[in-house]
C-alpha cells in the first residue's frame, strides 16, 4: 500500500493544475484591468483594446505587451512619433481612425513585425515619407482612405512583400508613378476612387502591377483610357471605371485583359454607338458583369440600357 506521504504528494500534483488555472483566471484579468488605459475597454485576455472619444493623452500608456488589436477612434493625435508602438511586439491590427493625424515620423511603426492590418483612414495625412512602412514586414492590409495625400513616392511601399490590399479612396492624389506598386508581388486589390484630380495617362502605363486583380478608379474625372493605360495590369478581374466622364471604351482594352470578369461603366456620359455596341457584345459573350449601364447620347437612346 502507498504510504501516507505518497498519497499527499499525488494529491498535490493532481490539484496543482487546478490551482494554477484558478490563479490565472483571477490574476490575469486583474492585471489587464490595471494596465488597460483609463477610458478604454480591454478584453479579459488583454488581446484587444478600444479607445473611442477618450481623454487618453499619451499613446504610450497603451503598453500591455500581449495586445493583438488596438482601435483608437476620435483620438487627438496629430503627430505619430518614432517608436510609438515599439513595445507592442505581438500587435496584429492597428486602427487609428478620425484621430486628426497629420504627420508620421520615420520609425513610428518600429517593432510591429507581426502587424498584418493597418488603418489610418479619415485623418489629415498629406504626405507619407518613403520608409514609413518598411519594417512592417507582415502587413497584408493598408487603409489610407479619406486623407489629404497628394503625392506618393515610387518607393513608399517598398518592402511590403505580403501586402494584398491598399485603399487610397478619397484623397487628393494628382499623379502616380507607374512603379509605385510594382514592387508588391502579392498586391490584389487597389482602390483609387474619388481622387478627382488624378491624372490617368493614355499614352503610357497608369500603373505596373502584374498580380493586381481588382482596380477601382471611379469618381476620378477620367475622360479617356487606352490599351496603354492598362498594359501592365493583365491579371485584372475587376475594373471599376464608374462615375467618370467616359464617352466610350476601346474594345482593345478588353482584349488585353483576358481574365476580366467585371467591368463597371455606369454613371458615365456614354455615347451608345457601334463602337460601344461592340464592347457590350464582347462583355455579353464572355459573361463579363457590367451592372446597369445607361446611354447618354445620341438623344434617341438617351436613358436607355446600352444593350438595347
Amino acid at each position: 500500500m502507498p504510504s501516507r506521504l505518497t498519497v499527499v504528494l499525488v494529491s498535490l500534483l493532481l490539484t496543482l493544475p487546478v490551482v494554477i488555472f484558478w490563479l490565472w483566471l483571477v490574476i490575469v484579468p486583474a492585471n489587464v484591468a490595471t494596465l488597460c488605459p483609463e477610458g478604454c475597454r480591454c478584453d479579459r485576455e488583454g488581446y484587444n483594446v478600444i479607445c473611442d472619444d477618450t481623454l487618453l493623452k499619451d499613446i504610450n500608456l497603451i503598453h500591455l505587451r500581449v495586445f493583438r488589436e488596438i482601435f483608437l477612434f476620435d483620438y487627438n493625435i496629430p503627430l505619430l512619433q518614432k517608436d510609438s508602438f515599439v513595445i507592442l511586439t505581438e500587435l496584429e491590427e492597428l486602427d487609428l481612425e478620425r484621430c486628426g493625424l497629420r504627420t508620421i515620423e520615420l520609425g513610428a511603426f518600429n517593432g510591429l513585425t507581426n502587424l498584418m492590418r493597418l488603418s489610418l483612414c479619415y485623418n489629415e495625412i498629406c504626405e507619407i515619407i518613403p520608409g514609413t512602412f518598411q519594417y512592417i514586414i507582415s502587413l497584408v492590409y493598408l487603409n489610407l482612405q479619406r486623407n489629404k495625400i497628394e503625392h506618393l513616392d515610387r518607393n513608399v511601399f517598398s518592402g511590403l512583400f505580403k501586402l494584398t490590399f491598399i485603399d487610397l479612396n478619397g484623397n487628393k492624389l494628382q499623379f502616380l508613378h507607374p512603379d509605385t506598386f510594382s514592387g508588391l508581388p502579392n498586391l490584389e486589390r487597389l482602390y483609387l476612387d474619388n481622387n478627382p484630380g488624378l491624372h490617368i495617362p493614355t499614352d503610357s502605363n497608369f500603373i505596373k502591377s502584374l498580380p493586381l486583380s481588382s482596380l477601382t478608379i471611379s469618381g476620378c474625372n477620367v475622360s479617356s483610357v487606352s490599351v496603354e493605360t492598362f498594359a501592365n495590369v493583365s491579371a485584372l478581374k475587376w475594373l471599376d471605371l464608374s462615375n467618370n466622364n467616359l464617352r466610350t471604351v476601346d474594345i482593345n482594352i478588353l482584349t488585353a485583359l483576358p481574365k476580366l470578369s467585371s467591368l463597371y461603366l455606369y454613371d458615365n456620359p456614354l455615347q451608345c454607338d457601334c463602337q460601344l455596341k461592340e464592347v457590350w457584345r464582347w462583355c455579353k459573350d464572355r459573361n463579363i458583369w457590367t451592372r446597369d449601364v445607361i446611354c447618354d447620347t445620341p438623344r434617341e437612346v438617351e436613358g436607355m440600357w446600352w444593350g438595347c
